[in-house]
C-alpha cells in the first residue's frame, strides 16, 4: 500500500536519508525506531508531502505520491506530527476538521458526518469533553483528541511521529490496543517510537534505522535476533519464553 523505493532526502544539501527503501502492507502496524537524528521524523514528512525527497520515490497503491492531488492524498493518508499546537476551538470542532476531505466545497455536515465525527470522539474517549477548547485540555487529551481527527479523516494509511508523547503508561498501552485494533480492521498505521519496549511487544514489523539508513527490517522478533537493535542502543535485550522483552544496561534491569 505504501513503499519507500530508495529514497533520499536533504536539508539545505546535505542529505539526511540515504537509500531507504521499504514496503508497508495493509493491515499492519509498524513501528520506526532507531536514536535522535536518525531520519524517523524526515522519513514521515516525506511519506506524507511534508517535505520532497532529493531522490528515489514514494508510492501509495503503486502510485507515485507526487502524482497524487492533495485533496485525493488526504483521502488516503493522515498524519499525526510531532508538536501539534493547541487551538482555542471545541474538540468537536477539532475532530470535524479531520473529515473535510471527504466533503464536497462549501457542503455543509450531513447527520452521517456528524454520526462519523462522534464515533470517532467516543472511539478515544473523550465524550465528555466534546465540547471542552482543546487549548484546556491535559497533553494527554489533547494527543486522543488528534487522533479522533485522524479517524474522522477516514483515512486506510495513518502515520503518527511519537503518538505515547505526553501519555502516562496504562494511556500508552491503550493507544497501542487501539492501533493494534485499527490494524485489525484493515489499516495500515506507521508510527514513530521511542519506547522500544511498546514497539517489540505491539507492532507486527519493525523499521530499524541509524543515521539515515535502515539497518534493519521484519518482524520485531527478526529485529531483535539481528543484535542491531542491542548495537544501536548499546543496551542489552533478552526476550523471554512468553514473548516479552526484557532490557538492561550495565547488567541493570531497566524496562520490562
Amino acid at each position: 500500500m505504501l513503499e519507500f523505493r530508495e529514497l533520499r532526502a536533504a536539508y539545505d544539501g546535505v542529505e539526511t536519508l540515504h537509500g531507504v527503501s521499504a514496503h508497508l502492507a495493509p493491515g499492519k502496524l509498524t513501528a520506526i525506531i532507531g536514536p535522535n537524528g536518525c531520519g524517523k521524523s524526515t522519513l514521515m514528512k516525506c511519506a506524507v508531502g511534508l517535505m520532497k525527497p532529493s531522490g528515489g520515490e514514494i508510492l501509495l497503491n503503486g502510485q507515485a505520491l507526487s502524482d497524487i492531488p492533495e485533496k485525493e492524498r488526504a483521502r488516503h493518508l493522515s498524519y499525526m506530527p510531532q508538536s501539534r499546537i493547541a487551538p482555542d476551538i471545541s474538540v468537536r470542532h477539532l475532530v470535524t476538521h479531520g473529515h473535510y476531505p471527504h466533503l464536497k466545497w462549501g457542503q455543509s455536515l450531513r447527520r452521517e458526518d456528524r454520526e462519523i465525527v462522534q464515533a470517532a470522539i467516543e472511539r478515544v474517549k473523550l465524550g465528555a469533553l466534546a465540547n471542552r477548547p482543546v487549548s484546556r485540555l491535559s497533553g494527554g487529551e489533547r494527543q486522543r483528541a488528534y487522533l479522533a481527527m485522524m479517524l474522522a479523516q477516514q483515512t486506510p494509511v495513518m502515520l503518527l511521529d511519537e503518538p505515547t508523547a505526553y501519555l502516562d503508561l496504562s494511556s500508552q498501552f491503550a493507544l497501542m490496543e487501539l492501533l493494534r485494533a485499527l490494524c485489525g480492521e484493515g489499516r495500515s498505521v506507521i508510527l514513530v517510537l521511542h519506547e522500544l519496549a511498546l514497539a517489540l511487544e505491539y507492532t507486527d514489523s519493525l523499521l530499524l534505522m541509524e543515521r539515515g539508513r535502515l539497518v534493519a527490517a521484519g518482524s520485531p522478533e527478526e529485529v531483535y535476533r539481528s543484535g542491531q537493535i542491542q548495537r544501536i542502543f548499546s543496551i542489552d535485550v533478552r526476550r523471554t519464553s512468553d514473548n516479552k522483552y526484557l532490557f538492561y544496561t550495565e547488567k541493570q534491569e531497566v524496562r520490562t
